[in-house]
């Protein structure tokens, strides 16, 4: 056989075996994303800034004054009540900020994310058009998932405006879009970037970017929010605390 013939025939066993190998690797890093996680973060939605710190948060003119609002209320003493405070989900994106753990399961058609906070769970559809909730708002509104190799996305809207972000009430609008990429840093870290979309609330697109470790051997427990609940909200609208007896 003519030696460039042979060195052809070469590259193209190798090209192969090379594709072979990235694509096991890419399920692989898909698969991989199954099991329990935990936030490497605190619970503050701008991972950017220390606590204490305003977030740089894009604001629009009109959402930074109530934003400011919020702050000033809690200054004086007396802080919107958190919606969870109450029993509320915290909602998309905010649950991703929780430090209880949650778990990822997989199957072809739906991703599971399965939190303990407040038992929530979150469904990705993974083959077409999240089903409507009779065209209404939900907590954790509605999610599709798609991969780019061993990244999932996940896009998720029609959220309930009733959610902030975080204690500081950071808010948000009907017309925030969430869209989440999540990736594989090594077999025990998760990364997420989450991007907010919100022209109301927005001047453009803010994203922040969150760490997760897994949890190998841990599982989710309950979690019943009106059991015990220290924070409950006070008939002023603030959000209380009871201290341990």
């Amino acid at each position: 056989m003519h030696l460039r013939t042979s060195l052809i025939l070469l590259a193209g066993v190798l090209a192969g075996q090379s594709s072979a190998i990235a694509a096991e690797s890419t399920t692989l890093s898909r698969n991989g994303m199954n099991g329990i996680w935990s936030g490497e973060q605190g619970v503050l939605w701008d991972t950017s800034v220390k606590p204490g710190q305003k977030p740089r948060a894009p604001f629009t003119r009109e959402y930074a004054a109530i934003y400011q609002e919020a702050l000033d209320a809690s200054a004086r003493g007396q802080p919107k009540a958190d919606p969870p405070a109450g029993c509320l989900p915290p909602g998309v994106p905010r649950i991703m900020a929780s430090p209880f753990p949650f778990e990822i399961v997989q199957t072809p058609e739906i991703t599971y994310i399965l939190f303990e906070y407040m038992s929530q769970i979150r469904r990705v559809y993974m083959t077409g058009a999240a089903p409507a909730a009779m065209g209404l708002p939900t907590f954790n509104g509605r999610s599709t998932g798609r991969w780019e190799g061993s990244t999932l996305i996940i896009e998720t809207t029609d959220l309930n405006p009733i959610s902030v972000l975080d204690t500081t009430h950071l808010p948000t609008s009907d017309a925030l879009k969430v869209t989440e990429r999540l990736r594989l840093l090594s077999a025990d870290q998760l990364e997420v970037t989450i991007t907010l979309t919100d022209p109301k609330v927005y001047t453009q697109p803010w994203t922040v970017v969150r760490t997760y470790k897994r949890k190998q051997g841990e599982q989710i427990l309950e979690y019943v929010c009106e059991e015990n609940n220290r924070n409950p909200v006070q008939a002023d609208g603030s959000t209380g605390f009871i201290g341990a007896p």
